[in-house]
């Protein structure tokens, strides 16, 4: 989930809390709990930090240690101890209980896009997804609004009692029939080697990618009916040279945040081009995350570009300053 839904569901949050009595019947407590769902809701997003070190820092950290099970209570306890500390009068335990839950939502709701987290850490640096909601999900965020219109007129608690009723069921939907899509993509295509489904915005929809032997192959399963779009061969042009950028820290950092990266290689007038592109993301035959190294035509790196391109124009003032400067090129934060 992105950072606005994040907020959204933090503030929802805070009205179901007045079903606690402790809460409801605390007016400073109300306000600390508030500030507590709504930041404790974006605490595992907090490794933005890693942005200071490069992008390359943050694209390997991202929902890496910051969205694992040891760390949860240990956002909730950091948050509600700085809160705590302007609320005293407040219950600390109900502050921090809540707290706990936006922050464990966080998470629990990150497992459910095409991104995943990687929880288990220390013990597993696996990426668990369950590719069943889209990065911002216009139906949670209108029941979330929708439960903001009812609060003059209905009890807050009950009001978002029942609208987190309604999402979970929503999400069992959405998560069951991503189940069997998948159990179904693999009884037609039983030699694929893997099959990735990224959930779209409506119900039942999916861009989805199967990887075989020979190629990958990219489509759109809509309600039960596949429509294939176009392939990949595997087929890698300058395969040492590819194999070399793997050990580039930017590539690294990239290639730690997905098991979805293709490489390609485009020989030019001066030098080479490798993209190392991430698969789960495209827009036809365009994909927009990636990490391009440009090399020298005596096979020196020169410099490296890790981010997402959004258009051509950004695309042709990336691959300019590749060509012309010597250092690590980011993706603009504008």
């Amino acid at each position: 989930m992105d950072t606005s839904s994040h907020i959204i569901m933090g503030l929802g949050l805070a009205a179901l809390a007045q079903m606690d009595p402790v809460v409801a019947d605390h007016n400073t407590l109300s306000q600390a709990v508030i500030l507590g769902t709504v930041i404790g809701s974006n605490a595992p997003d907090f490794d933005f930090i890693y942005r200071v070190k490069g992008k390359g820092s943050y694209f390997r950290n991202h929902r890496a240690i910051s969205h694992s099970l040891p760390v949860l209570p240990l956002w909730s306890i950091a948050v509600s101890g700085i809160i705590y500390s302007f609320f005293p009068e407040s219950s600390f335990l109900h502050l921090f209980l809540w707290t706990l839950l936006a922050v464990i939502l966080h998470v629990f709701f990150d497992l459910f896009n095409v991104h995943g987290t990687q929880i288990l850490l220390p013990f597993s640096k696996k990426w668990i997804a369950f590719d069943s909601l889209p990065l911002v999900d216009p139906n949670i965020l209108l029941s979330h609004l929708l439960g903001f219109c009812l609060l003059p007129f209905f009890e807050p608690g009950r009001v978002f009692l029942i609208i987190y009723i309604s999402i979970f069921l929503y999400l069992a939907v959405r998560t069951l029939s991503t189940v069997a899509a998948k159990r179904k993509l693999r009884h037609h295509f039983q030699h694929a080697i893997r099959i990735k489904l990224i959930p779209r915005m409506f119900l039942f929809k999916w861009d989805i990618i199967i990887e075989t032997k020979e190629d990958f192959l990219f489509g759109v399963l809509s309600k039960g009916s596949l429509a294939i779009e176009h392939s990949l061969l595997k087929k890698i042009d300058f395969p040492e040279l590819v194999s070399d950028s793997k050990s580039h820290p930017s590539v690294s950092d990239f290639l730690s945040s997905t098991h979805y990266a293709y490489p390609f290689v485009r020989a030019r007038k001066n030098g080479y081009l490798i993209y190392w592109k991430d698969l789960r993301f495209r827009n036809n035959k365009f994909f927009p995350t990636l990490a391009i190294i440009y090399l020298s035509s005596d096979y020196k790196i020169k410099n490296c570009f890790i981010g997402t391109i959004h258009s051509l124009k950004q695309y042709k003032q990336v691959i300019r300053k590749l060509k012309n400067t010597t250092t690590l090129i980011e993706e603009p934060t504008a």
